[in-house]
C-alpha cells in the first residue's frame, strides 16, 4: 500500500475548476473537442494541461511532458481532474507520479483502461476516485456525462449505482466493501510493483477489452496465485468490448470470475462499465453494497 489516509468523498463544488490531463496516449482533436464541449456544458472552468494535444507515438508527449502536465494542474489547485484517454502510459510514470501530493490535495481522477495504474492505488489507500468515461473516450455521449456528473456531485451517495437482473448473478449474497479496481490487464501489470492496490476487504470490480479468452485466464490465474484475491468479499464484471470469442465470452467470463474469486465471494457479470459505449461512472475507494437478492450495487452511507 502506497499510504493509508481516510478521505470521505468531496463533491464537486459550483463553480470550481475542472483539469483534463493527458497521462496516457494521443488524443484526436475531434474527440477531445466533442469531449471538452460536453464538460464546459457543466458550467465549471476547464484547466487543460499543456501537453493535452500533444503526441509522441503512442503517448501524450514523453514522461516529462505528461508529468508536467499534472503538476501544471495541482498548482492551479484544481481538485478535480478528468484524464483526457487511456491506451498506454500510466504505468511508466508509477514511480514519479506525486503519490503524496495527490492524497494531501484530495484530487479525484476520473478514468478507467490505462488510468486503472493510478486511481486504483489512490482509491484503495483511501483517496476516493472515480472510474469513468474519459474527455476523449465516451464523455461526449449524453448519458455518459450525465452520469458522470451526478457522481461527482455526490448526488449517488446512498442510492443505487447498478441495478441487474438474476442472468447478471453468477454466485449470489451481499457483500460490502470498498469499491476497488478497473481494467484487468492494467492490474495484472501492477502486481508486485510496490503500487498495487490492497484487495483484502474489497469488493472488486473487472473489465477488459480487445483480450482472448486464455489471456483473461492467464491474467486471472495470475491475481489468484499471487494471492492477491483471497480476502476479496465481491467481484463486479463490467464489459468484455473485442473479447475474443465473442459467442462465448460471457460464460468463459463467469466461469472464470466463479472459478479464481474466493468461494463466499459475491460474483455478478455483465454491469455497464468499461470500454463499452455504455459506460456507467461509479467510485471507488468508497463502501459500496452488492446485493443479489435486491439485484443492485449500492453506494453505501457508511460502513
Amino acid at each position: 500500500m502506497l499510504f493509508a489516509v481516510t478521505l470521505g468523498f468531496q463533491p464537486l463544488r459550483r463553480g470550481e475548476p475542472i483539469g483534463v490531463v493527458a497521462l496516457s496516449g494521443p488524443v484526436t482533436d475531434e474527440r477531445l473537442d466533442a469531449g471538452l464541449a460536453a464538460l464546459a456544458s457543466w458550467g465549471h472552468p476547464l484547466v487543460e494541461a499543456p501537453n493535452l494535444r500533444s503526441r509522441r507515438g503512442y503517448l501524450a508527449g514523453d514522461d516529462e511532458a505528461r508529468l508536467a502536465g499534472l503538476d501544471v494542474l495541482l498548482d492551479r489547485g484544481v481538485r478535480t481532474i478528468v484524464a483526457a484517454r487511456g491506451g498506454y502510459g500510466s504505468t511508466r510514470l508509477l514511480e514519479r507520479l506525486p503519490w503524496r501530493r495527490l492524497a494531501a490535495s484530495g484530487v479525484c481522477l476520473v478514468g478507467h483502461s490505462d488510468l486503472t495504474a493510478v486511481i486504483a492505488p489512490l482509491a484503495a489507500s483511501g483517496v476516493p476516485q472515480v472510474h469513468g468515461p474519459m474527455v476523449a473516450a465516451g464523455l461526449a455521449r449524453t448519458s455518459n456525462a450525465r452520469r458522470l456528473h451526478s457522481v461527482l456531485a455526490g448526488e449517488l451517495v446512498g442510492r443505487p449505482l447498478f441495478r441487474f437482473r438474476e442472468a447478471a448473478v453468477v454466485r449470489s449474497g451481499a457483500a460490502t466493501g470498498r469499491a476497488v479496481g478497473g481494467n484487468l490487464a492494467t492490474l495484472a501489470a501492477l502486481a508486485g510493483t510496490g503500487r498495487e492496490p490492497d484487495l483484502d476487504g474489497a469488493v472488486l470490480f473487472l473489465e477488459e477489452v480487445n483480450e482472448p479468452a486464455y489471456r483473461i485466464d492467464r491474467m486471472l490465474t495470475q491475481l489468484a496465485a499471487s494471492a492477491r484475491l483471497e480476502q476479496v468479499v465481491a467481484v463486479v464484471g463490467g464489459s468484455l468490448v473485442g473479447c475474443r470469442p465473442a459467442s462465448t465470452r460471457e460464460r468463459l467470463w463467469q466461469g472464470l470470475l466463479l472459478e479464481l474469486a474466493p468461494p463466499r465471494a459475491v460474483v455478478v457479470t455483465g454491469l455497464p462499465f468499461g470500454h463499452g459505449a455504455d459506460n456507467r461512472a461509479f467510485p471507488l475507494g468508497v463502501p459500496v453494497e452488492v446485493d443479489t437478492d435486491a439485484g443492485v450495487v449500492r453506494w453505501s452511507e457508511a460502513w
